[in-house]
């Protein structure tokens, strides 16, 4: 946890008592903890020459430390089995990246820390455009049979493999849901907020629809997505790290909102120290190449760990619950329970924070935001994680309250 709360921080509150008969809507939440499990990582546990390679004094504790429960990874040997194995004790679930000759004495070797498995990532750059498309779908085909026709890994989740293209190549790939459990793709937002750009230009509903192309009606997952810090990058754009830990908290919630199963962000570590920013690929990290965290990583932590719950079957109930926003703007927001009862609303603007042209942060203008309850709950929590994994207030039996919003996520906690 960070201590202090900076002098930014503000929430302009004003608390009434009266209030309106309709307008209300019954919100029907999500469950807290799979919100939680839709957050992972990609990590390189094999990249030796890299900063994964500092694997007790950095990637360990820092992976424990953080609080995501799903890594993405596509190496294996004896030594980074073992790694897993470790990491696994604390909750630290995988997808492995893998071919079909390797995948059953993989499963077996890792046992119940893995989670599920992955064709070959990016085929379409790795052979020559109208000789990819064969050698993908055989290696999805073989992938998925190998792990089904074998009575001690049939359980686990085959994830269609992803393309680098997302925005041409599955049309050319192919409908090949039958051999998956789940789709995979590569929203990359290219330095914009998470809403508007799913990579290669396309919009959220567009890049979706063309997934489907290749994954059918099976559930997806964002095997790759996020942002890098090197901001002179004009064909994959990078946004400074103040700008990068508040896209990568809204980034969650939108691919959540969207029926997004997990988003593994790319990546955990900076692959190496570049300190004149000449390399985009050593920026991608939640944690910089000298060890010490980025405001990103802190802010999934704090998220993480206000919205840690109990992994407990419970049925969720609906939240009587009307948000004006007094205008045109459109305030995005994801209501969750936890198994104890309390209902987490969370709020955030689809805003730009840094300008691509100029380099520059951007720090938007605040909007009023009014939520009216039918029923004033017993106490209402403010957070905000990119600030704290601590309230910054607290109020009790109110029906009504009026804040404003600025560009960082709002999480209110509100016990009935």
């Amino acid at each position: 946890m960070r201590k202090g709360i900076p002098i930014y921080v503000v929430f302009l509150l004003f608390i009434f008592n009266v209030v309106a008969a309709s307008g209300y809507k019954a919100i029907i939440p999500y469950k807290a903890s799979d919100f939680i499990h839709s957050i992972g990582v990609n990590t390189h546990f094999g990249y030796y020459d890299t900063q994964y390679g500092l694997y007790e004094d950095v990637l360990k504790p820092r992976l424990i430390e953080s609080g995501i429960k799903h890594i993405r990874d596509g190496t294996y040997n004896e030594d980074v089995l073992q790694k897993y194995r470790d990491v696994g004790q604390y909750g630290i679930r995988l997808l492995l990246i893998t071919r079909p000759s390797r995948a059953i004495h993989q499963a077996k070797s890792i046992g119940p820390m893995l989670w599920g498995m992955e064709a070959i990532n990016e085929p379409d750059v790795r052979k020559e455009p109208g000789t990819w498309e064969e050698f993908a779908r055989n290696e999805q085909q073989q992938l998925f049979e190998t792990i089904k026709n074998d009575e001690a890994t049939k359980h686990i989740p085959v994830v269609g493999l992803s393309l680098a293209n997302i925005r041409d190549n599955p049309a050319r790939l192919g409908d090949i849901s039958q051999w998956m459990d789940y789709g995979g793709m590569h929203p990359y937002a290219a330095g914009q907020h998470p809403s508007n750009h799913w990579g290669w230009g396309l919009s959220m509903e567009k890049a979706i629809s063309t997934a489907r192309l290749v994954s059918g009606e099976k559930p997806l997952l964002a095997t790759e997505c996020g942002y890098h810090n090197k901001t002179d990058n004009p064909h994959h754009p990078g946004v400074s790290e103040k700008a990068a830990a508040i896209y990568h908290i809204h980034l969650p919630f939108v691919y959540f909102n969207e029926g997004i199963t997990r988003s593994y962000k790319y990546e955990f570590l900076d692959l190496k120290p570049d300190p004149k920013m000449t390399d985009m690929e050593c920026h991608f990290g939640l944690i910089r190449s000298d060890g010490t965290p980025k405001p990103s990583f802190y802010a999934l932590k704090n998220l993480l760990e206000i919205l840690e719950d109990e992994e407990i079957n419970f049925t969720v109930a609906p939240l009587m619950l009307h948000i004006n926003t007094f205008g045109d703007e459109k305030v995005e927001y994801t209501l969750l329970q936890k198994s104890d009862g309390s209902y987490w609303l969370a709020l955030f603007r689809n805003v730009t924070v840094f300008e691509l042209d100029r380099k520059e942060d951007i720090d938007p203008v605040s909007i009023p935001v009014q939520l009216r309850f039918k029923k004033a709950p017993r106490k209402i929590s403010l957070y905000m994680p990119n600030v704290s994994d601590q309230f910054l207030l607290s109020l009790q039996k109110q029906k009504q309250l009026d804040l404003s919003l600025g560009s960082e996520l709002l999480l209110i906690e509100i016990e009935k």
